[in-house]
């Protein structure tokens, strides 16, 4: 969903920048173009670590609470039925496995194997992120310096990413707690199978602080921003 989110932001932000032409927004020079794409390119950055950060939560809250929290109830193991020996009479029967002679081994538990893959792709996305970002925000730094703040561009980068990380916290966070709270307090019902909470709760967590640390970014550089002169009519 936070990739989803992110691609129809950056149109998003893409539609507004063109549209303000003339005025402060985006211009088509090289210059203009090259802090467009870092700009995106921090916002991509954000979003993958975002997604790690989401794949490390799943993780240890399923160490913590259990799997079926997170990845639902287990997979059911079905035994193979043994053949019923039905031979005319006066015949020998070939020889069949028994229940007692042959032993059902049960197939692995695949949330496990989840967990793990959680875990991987969580480290691996938190630190091709982090490092994503960190290379295109020291771009950005030695490109147009701390002035840059004050731009126009700078200021929807600003917005685009609280809008994306707080629609992903309001959207994911409520269904992860009422599931996780589902699977706690309503007794389950061996013929239903109900799925697990990782990947919303997860999700929301993990958004939840970037939308705040956005949220106040918006709001210091409100609180900078120079005041506008009143026109002239």
């Amino acid at each position: 969903m936070l990739t989803a989110l992110g691609v129809l932001g950056a149109i998003g932000l893409l539609v507004v920048l063109f549209l303000q032409r003339g005025r402060d927004g985006i211009d088509l020079s090289l210059g203009g173009l090259l802090r467009l794409y870092l700009y995106l390119a921090s916002l991509a950055g954000v979003i993958a670590f975002a997604i790690g950060v989401a794949g490390i939560i799943s993780y240890v809250l399923a160490a913590a609470f259990g799997l079926d929290v997170i990845y639902g109830g287990p997979r059911p193991n079905i035994e193979p039925a043994f053949p019923v020996q039905a031979c005319p009479p006066g015949t020998t029967c070939p020889p069949f496995p028994s229940p007692i002679t042959s032993q059902f081994v049960p197939a692995p538990d695949d949330r496990v194997r989840q967990q793990a893959d959680d875990l991987v792709r969580g480290v691996t996305f938190v630190i091709f992120g982090g490092v994503f970002w960190a290379a295109h925000w020291w771009a950005r730094r030695a490109l147009a310096g701390v002035a840059d703040r004050a731009s126009g561009l700078h200021r929807a980068y600003l917005v685009l990413g609280t809008a994306i990380f707080g629609i992903a916290t309001i959207a994911l966070l409520p269904m992860g707690i009422y599931q996780a709270l589902s699977i706690a307090i309503v007794p389950p019902n061996q013929f239903t199978f109900r799925p697990g909470a990782g990947d919303a709760l997860s999700g929301g967590l993990a958004a939840l602080p970037l939308w705040l640390g956005y949220l106040w970014l918006v709001q210091r550089a409100l609180r900078t921003a120079p005041p506008t002169s009143p026109t002239v009519a």
